[in-house]
Formats: structure tokens, C-alpha cells, sequence
């Protein structure tokens, strides 16, 4: 009887432990394995991204809620907070975070110095 229980116990100890990549797991669902990892300028893929989740009516444009971000000046001067808010807090935009791949493409156009083109 013991022997049964501690092959069980072994059996549920081994079977729990496995390690789940989600974009092996659920491929352009979330995960980042299907995006386009090329950090290019601003106004190829950050304007784009901030145009749809950050520079909306009520949000980030002139005379909302500060900072405006409907221009490469001043999302390359907000970059540290942008980095802290919507890549790393993932707090922002409000409605919910951006998608993987938008998350992604900020985070390396910031790390990579804020490209300009």
C-alpha cells in the first residue's frame, strides 16, 4: 500500500511540472512569434500604434490628457514613461494593453533609442 501511494504521489509530483511557451501553445494568439520584430522608425510602426491606442479623442492629443502623443517630439520625449506605463505595467491605454506585437514594437523602438524615420 505504500508503494502504490508514493508511485501515485511521484506520478502527480512529475506530471505537474512542465514548462508552457504560449506562442508554442497558442501560435498569434497573444504571444509574439508571429510578429515583425524589426525595429524600424517611428512613423513606420509607433505612429501606427499610437495613433490606435494612445492619441484617441479624450486621450493623448492636443488638449487631452497630458502628454500629447500625436507627434514623434513628444512620444520620443515620454518614451520613459510610455516604457513604464504600457510595456512594463501594462496599465495603459485604459480599455486594456496593447496587443503583444504593438507592445513588442514599442518597447525595442524605445530600447533601441527611439528611432527617427
Amino acid at each position: 500500500m505504500r508503494k502504490l501511494i508514493l508511485i501515485l504521489s511521484s506520478c502527480v509530483l512529475i506530471g505537474g511540472c512542465y514548462y508552457d511557451v504560449a506562442d508554442e501553445l497558442y501560435p498569434g494568439n497573444g504571444g509574439t512569434a508571429n510578429c515583425d520584430t524589426t525595429v524600424t522608425g517611428y512613423a513606420a510602426k509607433i505612429s501606427p500604434v499610437m495613433s490606435a491606442n494612445c492619441a484617441i479623442p479624450g486621450c493623448h492629443v492636443a488638449g487631452g490628457n497630458p502628454p500629447d502623443l500625436t507627434n514623434y517630439t513628444n512620444v520620443s520625449a515620454n518614451s520613459a514613461l510610455i516604457m513604464t506605463r504600457a510595456v512594463v505595467q501594462k496599465d495603459m491605454p485604459p480599455a486594456g494593453p496593447m496587443s503583444a506585437c504593438d507592445i513588442l514594437a514599442v518597447q525595442r523602438w524605445i530600447e533601441n533609442g527611439s528611432l527617427n524615420n
